[in-house]
């Protein structure tokens, strides 16, 4: 009977996917605080050239879904970095403040797509991979007020017994960011 449980326990672990996780929150942070908000283009170190724009529409969406933010329209963000010339992966402590003021918000939220990859497997079943970092930036001072790192791989326990194809990348992503956001919001 003890080996029945522990070969479960194995099996219900090795057919899973992985997921995780890493969160902070500044200690002093009031995210409450920040009422209007503005989602800056994310980072793509993925080959999917395509990724970090598909990422952060989702992010943009889920944010606005959420309720607790007043959210700046991406076009008009887009248009305000592209016209300070400012690399949203780079900036500095003015770039925040002047680009804050420029929006008229309180905070940014920044992402990196650092993962992002439907995992074909040999049968041609999905086996996802896709990891963020995802930060909320206070425009004043700069500091990170949020921060997340929401990584998920691997098929599913369904993908894997049945031999069905799991959620694409951008189903996974969501996935994801409704969770932190969910986090993020309670």
């Amino acid at each position: 009977m003890r080996r029945l449980a522990i070969f479960s326990l194995l099996a219900a672990f090795a057919l899973s996917g992985c997921s995780g996780s890493g969160r902070y929150v500044h200690p002093s942070a009031d995210l409450g605080a920040a009422k209007i908000v503005a989602v800056l283009p994310f980072e793509n170190l993925v080959a999917d050239k395509l990724a970090a724009e598909r990422v952060q529409k989702i992010f943009f969406t889920v944010l606005l879904e959420s309720g607790a933010f007043e959210v700046m329209e991406p076009g008009q963000v887009l248009q305000a970095v592209r016209r300070s010339q400012m690399d949203p992966s780079a900036m500095s402590v003015d770039d925040y403040k002047k680009l804050g003021q420029q929006l008229k918000v309180q905070a940014f939220f920044v992402g990196s797509v650092i993962e992002f990859d439907d995992g074909r497997t040999g049968s041609g079943v999905n086996a996802p991979r896709v990891k963020l970092h995802l930060r909320m930036v206070d425009v004043e001072t700069a500091t990170t007020l949020w921060s997340a790192t929401p990584s998920q791989s691997g098929m599913s326990v369904g993908g894997r017994l049945l031999g069905v194809g799991g959620d694409p990348a951008t189903q996974v992503a969501e996935d994801l960011i409704r969770a932190e956001i969910a986090k993020l919001v309670k």
